[in-house]
């Protein structure tokens, strides 16, 4: 797919919110500070402003980002984060040698990707044997999109990537589907979680519990896999 239709949507989303306060980063975040790396090379692709790599509990590690938005490529270089300007058009590699990341962090990306096979493949050659990957996605059967689609109301499905409500989501996930596709590709799966639990179409009424306890119910499937 060699469109970018990230470079001008990501620009558009100077004041999208802060990403800080979002249930599905603290649960990523909390998996990433329990690895307790230190003098590690630890990948976020589509690192966005650079909030996820920021907010690390260890700052004595090496980050690097890959960001399709000149934005959000220099708002990360302000936080310290070593970015790469690029986007992944399911033909080229990722800019990185063999066996160079400790962990590789992809947060609601994989859903924007065509080829997700080859996708995976190339997170596994820049991860060193035993890396770590902490990969994120949207839970096409969430209660919030279940109860839409009760209601006859699209499940926040994109018809076009060109609306301007879009975000450029091509595919979508259910927890068994996240789960299957990582095997695949010999990552082994050592958590699987989710971040929240949402009542209402914009998030605003939600609960992280019931999360905990109902996590295939959840907003986002958020999971932590390393390489067999």
């Amino acid at each position: 797919m060699e469109k970018n239709i990230y470079e001008k949507m990501y620009d558009d989303w100077k004041n999208s919110g802060n990403l800080s306060d979002s249930p599905r980063i603290k649960v990523m975040l909390s998996m990433l500070d329990r690895m307790n790396m230190e003098n590690k090379n630890i990948l976020d692709i589509g690192c966005h402003d650079g909030t996820f790599l920021s907010l690390a509990k260890n700052r004595n590690n090496n980050f690097f980002g890959l960001e399709a938005s000149e934005w959000g490529a220099e708002k990360s270089r302000g936080k310290g984060i070593q970015v790469t300007k690029y986007f992944f058009n399911d033909a080229d590699k990722l800019p990185y040698q063999d066996s160079f990341f400790d962990a590789v962090v992809a947060g609601e990306i994989i859903e924007h990707i065509f080829d997700t096979d080859f996708f995976l493949e190339e997170i596994k050659r820049v991860l060193k044997p035993g890396g770590k990957l902490i990969i994120s996605t949207p839970n096409i059967v969430s209660l919030g999109r279940r109860l839409l689609m009760l209601l006859g109301i699209s499940p926040i499905i994109e018809i076009s990537p060109n609306c301007p409500e879009s975000v450029g989501h091509i595919r979508y996930f259910t927890f068994k589907a996240i789960e299957r596709l990582i095997r695949k590709h010999d990552f082994a799966i050592l958590s699987l979680q989710s971040d929240c639990v949402n009542f209402s179409e914009n998030g605003r009424i939600k609960s992280a519990l019931l999360a905990k306890i109902f996590p295939r119910l959840g907003a986002s499937i958020i999971c932590l896999a390393t390489i067999k």
